[in-house]
């Protein structure tokens, strides 16, 4: 058995990584200075990713039961926690970087413009991360890897411009 996790429970954590970026992406793009300054956009961001990982969780436990219409085993429900957890994580740095606007040790601007990079920058790793599984040259993978980030850019760019 290979040491390498099977390339089906990667997808599905890749996924829900990028899956969550893009979201709090979208979360950062509706966040002005003020909210950041009352603590507000820390807080909108955490809740994002939470309501988001709770969507994931309940949509796979209830997938989960119509493939297999029997009581899933607790494995079951453990491992889809686990899937959805890089849609947390992925909330966790641009949230702590708006909580420093908020306790002013940046500037409410510098802190809301940091997390939007910490999001970018993440949609860039895991596009690095993804590339690195294909057997190509160096210079397309970090070509991939920007493109997945401008891909994800964009996904929000037209959300936002939809929603409004």
């Amino acid at each position: 058995m290979s040491d390498r996790m099977p390339p089906a429970r990667l997808a599905e954590l890749v996924s829900a990584g990028c899956y969550g970026s893009v979201l709090v992406l979208a979360a950062l793009s509706v966040i002005g200075v003020s909210e950041v300054a009352l603590g507000h956009g820390a807080e909108l961001v955490a809740g994002v990713g939470l309501a988001t990982w709770l969507a994931h969780l309940f949509a796979a436990l209830l997938g989960g039961h119509a493939r297999r219409p029997e009581p899933l085993r607790r494995s079951e429900v453990v491992r889809a926690v686990v899937d959805g957890s890089p849609i947390l994580a992925s909330t966790v740095l641009p949230a702590i970087v708006l909580l420093f606007g908020r306790l002013d040790l940046i500037s409410d601007t510098a802190a809301r413009i940091a997390a939007i990079v910490v999001a970018i920058v993440q949609l860039f790793a895991i596009g690095a991360f993804v590339a690195g599984a294909a057997p190509v040259p160096p210079a397309a993978r970090w070509t991939f890897a920007a493109a997945t980030a401008g891909i994800g850019v964009t996904v929000v760019a037209l959300t936002v411009l939809l929603g409004h």
